[in-house]
C-alpha cells in the first residue's frame, strides 16, 4: 500500500502561520511587503494597468497592544500625463490577516474561498517575518513599481517623440540621443506600438492603453515602512501612487465595508 500525504487546506496554512499568534506583535514593524495579482490576461509579460492589483501587507496599530495585519489591494487607472496606482477609487479590498478567514468572509475578514489572495497574503507574511527576524540586507529603501509601457496606434506611433527627465537622465548615462533610445526600445504588442510610458507621457491623449511589465517585476518585495502614510504615497516616473487611502468615496458601498472592517479589527 502506498501512503499518500494529504495537502494542507488553506485554513490549515493560515493556522500554521498566524493562528497561534494573533496578539503577539504589539508594535508595528517598520517594514511592508508587496506583491501583485493579475485580474486579466498576461500576454508576453504585459498586463493592462487596470487589471493589475498591487497588494500591500503591513502592520497597522488600531489600539495599544493590537495591530491589524493589513492586506490591501489596489488597481491602476489612467490619468492625464500618466497612471495612478491606488487612491480610494482604485482600492479593491482591505483585509486583516490576523482575523481567521471564513467562507464568504466580508468586511475585513478574508473569504476562505479566495485561495489565490490567501496564498499571496501568507507568502507576504512569510517574507515580512523572515526579513524582520534576520534583518536581511535586500530590504528596499522604498517600494518599486513595475515598468510601464504606453501603447499607440501605428499612425500615432510614427509621430511620437520622447521627452522628460527620465529619458534625459538615461540619455546622459548612455550617450545616446533621445530618438535613438526611443526607437531602440520600442516594441510591438497586440497591434500597438509600445514605448516606455515615462518617456512619452506628454502624448497621453494619444495613448490607447498602458501596460505593466510583470515579467521584470518582483513577485514579492519587502521595503522599509518607517512613516505612515508618507512611505506609501508618492511618485515614481510618470506614476502617482497612494497605497494608504481606502474607500473614502461618499455613498460608495465599499466605504461602509471599510468602516465595518476597522470596527471588527478593533473588537477582535
Amino acid at each position: 500500500m502506498v501512503a499518500t500525504c494529504e495537502q494542507p487546506s488553506p485554513l490549515d496554512l493560515w493556522r500554521n502561520r498566524l493562528g497561534g499568534r494573533r496578539h503577539r506583535h504589539c508594535q508595528p514593524r517598520p517594514l511592508a511587503a508587496m506583491g501583485y495579482m493579475a485580474n486579466g490576461p498576461v500576454i508576453d509579460g504585459l498586463v493592462e494597468v487596470e487589471n493589475l492589483h498591487i497588494v500591500i501587507l503591513y502592520d497597522e496599530q488600531l489600539r495599544p497592544g493590537y495591530c491589524a495585519l493589513r492586506l490591501v489591494g489596489y488597481s491602476g487607472s489612467r490619468i492625464p500625463w500618466g497612471v495612478r496606482f491606488g487612491a480610494p477609487e482604485n482600492c479593491r479590498f482591505c483585509k486583516d490577516l490576523r482575523l481567521q478567514p471564513v467562507p464568504g468572509g466580508r468586511g475585513c475578514r478574508l473569504d476562505l474561498e479566495s485561495t489565490e489572495l490567501l496564498a499571496l497574503g501568507l507568502g507576504l507574511v512569510r517574507e515580512l517575518d523572515r526579513h524582520a527576524r534576520y534583518r536581511q540586507s535586500q530590504v528596499r529603501e522604498q517600494l518599486q513599481l513595475p515598468k510601464l509601457w504606453a501603447g499607440f496606434s501605428a499612425t500615432d506611433a510614427a509621430r511620437i517623440t520622447g521627452d522628460g527627465p527620465e529619458l534625459a537622465a538615461y540619455a546622459s548615462r548612455t550617450g545616446k540621443s533621445h530618438q535613438h533610445l526611443l526607437e531602440h526600445l520600442r516594441r510591438e504588442h497586440q497591434g500597438l506600438t509600445l514605448f516606455p510610458a515615462a518617456w512619452v507621457s506628454h502624448h497621453w491623449q494619444q495613448v490607447v492603453t498602458v501596460f505593466a511589465d510583470v515579467a521584470r517585476f518582483a513577485r514579492r518585495q519587502v521595503f522599509h515602512l518607517r512613516h505612515l502614510p508618507d512611505d506609501l504615497v508618492g511618485y515614481q516616473d510618470a506614476v502617482a501612487f497612494d497605497f494608504h487611502s481606502r474607500f473614502r468615496r461618499r455613498g460608495h458601498r465599499r466605504h461602509r465595508s471599510a468602516g465595518h472592517c476597522q470596527r471588527a479589527s478593533a473588537s477582535a
